[in-house]
């Protein structure tokens, strides 16, 4: 950025350090909260199963909001009996034969569609296991859509203004006594100079309110949201274990009189850890959704915000070149400075440095279960007892 860059970064300076204090203070205290503790706790308290359906709580915090971190609903392993592998066979039966339309609703965004899917099949109005996940997703994606709609909607365009106004004033007001002070009434340097304070300052106040408590508010929920996925898909990825070892194991405390319970069980502990398998796959798709439409929307809004802000400079410039107070020109340049820094440079990457934050690389996805290995098995494994017990036979 050059001289500018360098002038503007001195201005900004106190409130960067500000900032990054409160940015690095946060960001500790949630991830204090975050998939370390989880996983300790779940391992200290293996038998616990929260069962509360709930949203996140809210935190109000202005000018945007923050979520607290959404409560944990996936049984633990200890907790999965028989009967519970039953209710998610169940499950499993409505996703296998959900008859999905071929030709969805022409009002409908893409992602909506698949989301319609995704929903239906995972039981959401049905208030199943993945209800709470589904609702505290979208409550997220609504909220950290929100935060930055204000941001670029709301809070840009009225800080151009008070730039603009401020600019002016201080122009009409301070520039005669500067100029005479400093002898440059010729060149009008003085008004220059107090409209491009004007401007410096109205960016600082920019910046501050980008680095906090936006950037500090998206990044606190996007923690909270990583901390739950990571918990979640941990807990689905134990449960598939469980169920798996279950299934292949099964035959070992059954008799022969008990055919007919093997048979029943065996069955439902292999659709158990097939349905565990394509929750996770499902949830994934959810999380690949939301987040689409999170960076959708931030660049949709970016746009929408910039052509705001150049509706309302020239609609500024056209007021005060008609009052007399500045050219119309003046004014379409100190707003066009303002409008390029502000979209195009501190808050040009909010999507990336926001999102950021998220490591999905530390959730078990469904990629790395290796459910076409377990099936292989599985089925491989039954076959050979079945072919080693009818050829015994034979010999005896």
């Amino acid at each position: 950025m050059g001289a500018f860059g360098l002038v503007l970064r001195f201005l900004t300076a106190p409130f960067r350090a500000m900032a990054r204090l409160f940015r690095g203070q946060s960001t500790k205290a949630v991830e204090k909260s975050g998939a370390g503790f989880v996983a300790r706790e779940a391992g200290e308290h293996g038998d616990h199963y929260e069962d509360e359906r709930v949203g996140p709580g809210e935190i109000r915090s202005l000018p945007f909001k923050r979520l607290a971190r959404p409560t944990l609903v996936e049984r633990t392993a200890a907790d999965l009996t028989l009967e519970e592998a039953k209710d998610y066979a169940a499950e499993a039966a409505k996703f296998y034969t959900y008859p999905f339309p071929l030709f969805a609703r022409a009002d409908f965004f893409y992602e909506e569609v698949e989301q319609d899917y995704v929903d239906q099949v995972l039981g959401k109005a049905e208030g199943s296991a993945d209800a709470n996940f589904l609702k505290i997703m979208d409550q997220f994606r609504r909220e950290l859509n929100a935060n930055t709609a204000r941001l670029f909607l709301l809070y840009t365009p009225l800080l151009l203004a008070a730039t603009i106004a401020a600019a002016f004033a201080a122009a009409a007001l301070a520039a005669p006594r500067l100029d005479a002070q400093l002898a440059l009434a010729a060149v009008g340097a003085g008004r220059y100079a107090l409209e491009a304070l004007a401007l410096l300052f109205g960016l600082g106040l920019l910046m501050l309110l980008y680095h906090w408590p936006y950037k500090v508010t998206q990044q606190q929920n996007l923690l909270g949201l990583d901390n739950y996925i990571t918990s979640k898909f941990s807990r689905i990825n134990q449960n598939f274990q469980v169920a798996k070892r279950r299934a292949m194991n099964v035959e070992r405390n059954m008799r022969m009189h008990q055919a007919n319970e093997l048979k029943e069980e065996a069955g439902v502990w292999t659709i158990a850890y097939q349905w565990f398998a394509m929750r996770l796959l499902l949830c994934e798709m959810t999380v690949r959704n939301k987040l689409y439409q999170i960076r959708r929307n931030t660049t949709l809004y970016g746009v929408a915000g910039a052509i705001a802000s150049v509706m309302l400079a020239t609609g500024s410039a056209a007021a005060v070149d008609a009052a007399g107070i500045a050219p119309f020109a003046e004014v379409a340049a100190l707003s066009g400075a303002f409008i390029f820094v502000a979209y195009f440079i501190i808050m040009a990457r909010a999507t990336r440095e926001t999102l950021s934050v998220l490591q999905p690389k530390e959730w078990n996805r469904f990629h790395l279960i290796d459910l076409h290995e377990t099936v292989r098995d599985h089925v491989g494994e039954d076959k050979l007892q079945i072919v080693t017990f009818r050829d015994r036979n034979r010999l005896e």
